[in-house]
């Protein structure tokens, strides 16, 4: 009897280098296969893809660059970024914003946003957000409470969904917080109709961001010409005034070499008349 095929779970991670997006990808798929750590190796400049079976399910884990990683060219994130899609063909069914628990700030939330750029808003139905460094803070319900206004409507945009991540821990404490991730995906997963993120929903974004992009170019050669023409009309204000203060120089000093011909055409009358009648 041919084996039946497994539903496969495929997941993305996204987030700011350095808050343990590759050390919680480890976790998740129980080993140490994908780079981490202080060292040069330990930054993921491409997207990486693994699979493991995890409590009996089969995990595609796709990691993804750093999003607004100033140490590369936006474009070149981008574009591995998008490459996560090919990955996950037909689409991945949940997106891991991956955050340190104690740096939880908008600038995380603008991480998100910047990714719901390239791939939609409704991306956020998809979203997970799990919170690393919970070693550092073991008050989650408090921590939860007390964060900004924006924060808080983050979370409910994205239902409230996120977990804590300890990567430090090993054995069953590390097992029993990879299966809460995996309930939580279970959970959106029927919560969306067992649908998820599709080439489709990209493609649509796409359009959606070049639409906008276009807009962009269209407002910025708008204002390009409108400043270049602000430009020349300044220019040429000024080149009309220096002229006409030239002009005016010129005059005044048409006036003074008239004043002294006429000086010394009387100077010289003078003279005449001293030599003619003895003045």
């Amino acid at each position: 009897m041919a084996e039946v095929p497994r539903k496969v779970i495929r997941l993305v991670t996204i987030g700011k280098t350095g808050n343990g997006k590759s050390s919680s990808c480890n976790t998740i798929v129980g080993e140490q296969i994908f780079p981490s750590g202080c060292d040069s190796a330990g930054v993921t400049t491409n997207c990486l893809m693994r699979y493991a079976e995890r409590f009996g399910k089969l995990i595609c884990l796709v990691d993804t660059p750093g999003l607004q990683d100033i140490s590369r060219d936006n474009e070149d994130v981008q574009k591995e970024i998008k490459r996560c899609i090919d990955f996950t063909t037909p689409g991945p069914h949940a997106v891991i914003l991956v955050v340190q628990l104690t740096r939880f700030t908008e600038e995380d939330v603008k991480t998100l946003k910047h990714f719901c750029s390239y791939f939609g808003e409704n991306v956020a139905q998809y979203v997970i957000v799990l919170f690393t460094r919970f070693d550092d803070m073991k008050r989650m319900k408090g921590f939860i409470e007390n964060l900004t206004p924006p924060l808080k409507d983050f979370l409910r945009k994205c239902g409230n969904r996120y977990v804590e991540f300890d990567n430090t821990l090993e054995g069953g404490s590390a097992e029993s917080q990879v299966q809460r991730l995996l309930d939580i995906v279970d959970n959106m997963v029927r919560e969306n109709g067992g649908l998820h993120y599709t080439n489709e929903d990209y493609e649509k974004a796409d359009k959606e961001l070049q639409r906008k992009a276009l807009e962009i170019k269209k407002k910025n050669d708008q204002e390009r010409i409108e400043n270049e023409e602000k430009i020349k009309k300044e220019i040429k204000k000024q080149y009309e005034l220096e002229q006409q203060q030239l002009e005016q120089e010129l005059q005044r000093a048409r006036e003074r070499e008239r004043e002294r011909e006429k000086k010394n055409l009387f100077e010289k009358g003078c003279d005449i008349g001293r030599k003619i009648f003895g003045w």
